[in-house]
């Protein structure tokens, strides 16, 4: 196509979308597109930015939840989308694979393992990705280095969140049946333990323990956050048996929880051996994740173990690299960490007006709101809220999350708190 018709048919492309009534492109969505993802509103998002997201017919919503932490950096942020429209006008490939290498992909190897501390990133595409190839790499390892023979087990926690394909969807607890009913068989090799549970843990680990796969503080799970010290005592025990520790750092990874990845709250002591990272390295544009570990674990995958036609490809490393560096000149960690303060303050103050909050808890910009259980339950309450301009989600009927964009402004954040405070204390 030449470049006379490539921009008459782009403006032909973008004209039907501006033309097309919040009705009409609904309908479209619900017909087309399996519905395994229920829509929230039934007015289409035309455009997003910073935390606030814009409506076909003209609501201006705050998104509490930060696209599920992929949008930390908020919405449209303008170095990634300064980058990524640079990178299109230098007419850049947009897919190269690992084989063939790319600058880009340079410059977001160095840099996503200097801000890490790892040696080697093992790129990726959803979130998803991240466990999965994770699981790949401990069982190699139990395998070659361990000499576990036969099934390399690998232990999980209750009322985890690793993502939806087949080997993790056998995560979900008995209280989530529509996502688990009718897909299985299941992979063997995986057992269940209680979270935050030290000698649940040893008790569970035998010489074909490959690795624990846990997440620092778990997200879907409705934001439970371990014990003081214990991601530490995870790692120790863990060291001392002979057994890889996994930290899913897909949600509280890239400054969330007031730290660059939530294990770092605890020092050293609690460095997993393998990081799963994925959401909002991608800056919100597009979907980049993977795995980091050391030299030592990551020379097991060599040639053909693993890949990913899209991981690492040039506009994906062109983002993530533009993400990072923006995480880390607007200082999100410092942002979270101040932010999260005022926030638990006033949810704390909110919920001590309102009997039907039972407790709030969290970490740097990662709250849950658990309200008592009684109707109307934490759904009902996202419901509300969304009527009054605002997504902040329910998950396990008794709890909101509430992960706001760090980038969000006091103003944004007061604006946002005084909907809750209406919503849970009425006049």
């Amino acid at each position: 196509m030449d470049q006379a018709t490539a921009q008459r048919e782009a403006a032909t492309i973008l004209a039907a979308a501006d033309a097309l009534g919040a009705d009409e492109a609904t309908a479209m969505i619900r017909q087309y597109f399996a519905p395994n993802y229920s829509l929230i509103l039934d007015d289409p998002v035309v455009k997003a930015e910073g935390p606030w997201l814009y409506t076909r017919n003209g609501n201006k919503i705050f998104d509490g939840v930060a696209a599920y932490s992929a949008a930390n950096l908020g919405h449209g942020h303008p170095l990634v989308r300064e980058v990524l429209k640079g990178f299109l006008d230098a007419q850049q490939p947009t897919v190269l694979g690992r084989f063939l290498g790319n600058p880009y992909m340079g410059l977001f190897g160095k840099k996503i393992c200097e801000l890490s501390g790892f040696e080697r990133f093992l790129p990726a595409n959803g979130g998803v990705e991240g466990p999965e190839a994770a699981i790949k790499l401990a069982r190699r390892w139990a395998h070659k280095v361990k000499g576990v023979k036969g099934t390399a087990e690998i232990l999980y926690a209750e009322g985890c969140f690793h993502g939806r394909t087949t080997t993790v969807t056998q995560m979900f607890g008995d209280d989530e049946p529509e996502a688990k009913e009718g897909f299985g068989p299941w992979t063997p090799g995986f057992r269940r333990i209680p979270f935050n549970d030290l000698a649940a843990l040893e008790a569970a680990i035998t010489d074909t323990t490959a690795a624990v796969l846990i997440e620092p503080i778990q997200g879907e799970g409705g934001i439970n956050v371990p014990d003081e010290g214990h991601l530490a005592a995870v790692c120790k025990l863990c060291k001392e048996r002979n057994v890889l520790v996994i930290f899913d750092e897909v949600q509280t990874g890239w400054a969330r929880t007031g730290n660059m990845f939530c294990w770092m709250h605890e020092g050293e002591a609690a460095r997993p051996d393998i990081m799963a990272i994925g959401k909002s390295v991608s800056g919100g544009y597009a979907p980049v994740a993977g795995i980091l570990a050391d030299n030592v674990l990551m020379e097991l995958m060599d040639a053909g173990s693993h890949g990913s036609t899209f991981g690492g490809c040039p506009i994906s490393s062109a983002i993530g690299y533009a993400s990072l560096v923006a995480i880390e000149q607007e200082d999100l960690v410092a942002q979270a960490r101040e932010k999260g303060a005022y926030v638990r303050e006033r949810l704390e103050a909110i919920a001590a007006k309102s009997p039907r909050i039972e407790t709030v808890r969290g970490r740097g910009l990662m709250f849950g709101i658990e309200v008592t259980k009684e109707d109307p339950d934490a759904n009902a309450f996202s419901k509300k809220l969304l009527k009054m301009g605002a997504v902040i989600k329910g998950t396990h009927r008794w709890v909101l999350r509430f992960t706001p964009p760090i980038v969000a402004t006091r103003d944004d954040l007061d604006h946002v708190l005084g909907l809750i405070e209406q919503a849970f204390v009425p006049e």
